[in-house]
């Protein structure tokens, strides 16, 4: 009641007003309600943008999770795929290399082997059979190499041997090279010290 009869106070002041003192306190009145307007406004629309910045930031969270999800079972599979490779690895690495030389006219001078295990389960499992009694089979990766000398072969044909190689469905990897360069001809080569190997996963006996 006593709101309601300041409301009525309120007009009738307003209309005891003059025309003139009317517009003025109109004025002022819309300009007041602008004012207020106008400043909830911004801050809706800060508090909107706001919004929107978290949304988005959430979306790039999501985004880079979603990626990082892709890379990781891409990762896996690559992963797989190797060791099924390296299981499989039935490889002739010196049947291999002779073919390939011979496709180039490249003649072999002789073959020198090694074999060494890249990891050690099986020092691992000699001792859990020591303390235990028979343990599982383990497989570890296994490098087999085979350094050849090649004589008098053009520096073209060392390129073409090494990436015939290297193209070999099963893994094979060139890991070391000594080239001995001809004085009057630097495409010829004298002499070709090279090592090629291949990895596969087997039992290792010790």
């Amino acid at each position: 009641m006593a709101a309601q009869g300041r409301m009525a106070r309120m007009f009738e002041a307003y209309d005891r007003l003059s025309t003139r003192e009317k517009v003025l306190v109109s004025g002022l009145l819309l300009g007041l309600l602008g004012t207020v307007v106008g400043v909830v406004w911004m801050v809706i629309s800060r508090q909107i943008e706001e919004l929107e910045l978290a949304n988005e930031a959430t979306r790039d969270t999501i985004s880079d999770i979603r990626q990082a999800q892709q890379q990781y079972l891409s990762n896996q599979a690559e992963l797989a795929d190797a060791k099924t490779q390296l299981e499989n690895n039935n490889l002739k690495l010196v049947q291999v290399m002779e073919r390939e030389a011979g496709a180039l006219g490249i003649r072999i001078q002789n073959f020198k082997e090694n074999r060494r295990a890249l990891t050690e389960n099986y020092r691992k499992r000699k001792k859990s059979s020591d303390d235990k009694g028979k343990a599982p089979a383990i497989k570890d990766l296994v490098e087999e190499s085979q350094t050849v000398t090649l004589k008098k072969i053009s520096l073209e044909q060392l390129s073409k041997f090494m990436r015939a190689l290297e193209q070999q469905s099963a893994p094979v990897r060139i890991t070391k090279l000594s080239v001995d360069t001809s004085l009057s001809n630097r495409q010829e080569l004298r002499d070709v010290k090279l090592t090629a190997a291949t990895y596969r996963m087997e039992e290792v006996e010790n």
